[in-house]
């Protein structure tokens, strides 16, 4: 403070710092009224107040010392886990809103459904078909691994949760090899890269060291240390319209065809995201009612434009799939 210099000039010419309160006191009691005034009472209350005060703040201070805890690293820690709350709360919000949307975009797309059956008749054998093959090709490719648990699995190293947009690893000291100890940053090792990640102990072998099943945004992704006790990393996905199968690979994988996707609103996503969702979802609505998809629709616009272009040709008999 302002004072800092005058008050630091006044306690060099005492031979200890009680003296110099000492003189402090005498300076009030013979020259104001704070300890003999109306008023006394309450300022005897106010100088214990806060001496009991800066006895508390020394005690934390010492014992921080002994504990060795770095008081950085603790008001990170917990601006950390503000941030986390108050992102899942956002989360929270948004996924709350996307669920009655969904909804009112599902009962939309069955109401249209029956209309189209309604109006044309049963879908065409063939079509059917066609549609089902295409599903038991993709049963062959993904309806491997194990049932997920919160959309991800459990290893004997970490366990993990994964929604399109982002990865959560989550790591106990115990598989760290640190039984009982309260955990600090400064004692790990993790380096997040975009193909790969590594994590560990500083001066032990590596617990995870190897490729990533997919990439990942290196600046948008991020750990802390949850109660002294485990680690949690929060992985962004570069591709945002894929589930994973595993965290790295070689590890044990799971059936993304059993996963159950969050709902989302279209708003949280990205432009060339959220056209490629929008385009599905069109898609979907018109094979519902039996009309052509947008690929379908721009082939026969092609090829109207083709015929208009050359009337000489005559396509009475040509047969078009």
């Amino acid at each position: 403070t302002k004072y800092d210099d005058t008050l630091a000039a006044m306690c060099q010419q005492h031979q200890t710092e009680m003296e110099f309160l000492n003189t402090i006191f005498g300076f009030l009691q013979r020259r104001t009224q704070f300890f003999n005034g109306p008023k006394a009472e309450n300022n005897f209350q106010t100088l214990i107040n806060t001496l009991e005060f800066q006895l508390k703040e020394y005690r934390k201070a010492s014992y921080k010392k002994q504990q060795g805890i770095d008081e950085d690293e603790e008001l990170e820690a917990k601006r950390a886990e503000e941030e986390r709350l108050k992102v899942e709360k956002e989360k929270a919000a948004k996924q709350a809103e996307a669920r009655k949307r969904e909804q009112a975009e599902r009962e939309a797309a069955r109401k249209a459904k029956e209309e189209a059956e309604k109006a044309s008749g049963e879908v065409p054998k063939e079509v059917k078909k066609e549609e089902k093959e295409d599903e038991d090709d993709d049963d062959d490719e993904d309806n491997k691994g194990v049932k997920p648990v919160n959309n991800g699995g459990v290893t004997d190293k970490y366990t993990w949760s994964q929604t399109l947009s982002e990865l959560q690893v989550v790591i106990t000291r115990e598989q760290l090899g640190l039984e009982g100890v309260s955990m600090k940053g400064k004692m790990l090792d993790i380096d997040i890269k975009k193909k790969s990640l590594k994590i560990g102990v500083k001066g032990k072998e590596a617990l995870i060291d190897g490729e990533l099943h997919q990439q990942v945004k290196m600046e948008n992704s991020i750990w802390t240390i949850e109660d002294s006790s485990r680690v949690v990393l929060t992985l962004e996905k570069v591709n945002q319209m894929e589930w994973w199968k595993c965290v790295i690979v070689g590890d044990p994988e799971i059936n993304t065809r059993k996963v159950e996707p969050e709902n989302s609103s279209l708003s949280d996503l990205d432009g060339d995201t959220r056209q490629t969702v929008e385009k599905m979802m069109y898609d979907q609505r018109q094979k519902a009612m039996g009309l052509p998809t947008s690929e379908e629709q721009k082939k026969q616009d092609m090829l109207q434009k083709f015929m208009s272009q050359h009337p000489e040709m005559d396509f009475s008999k040509c047969k078009f799939n």
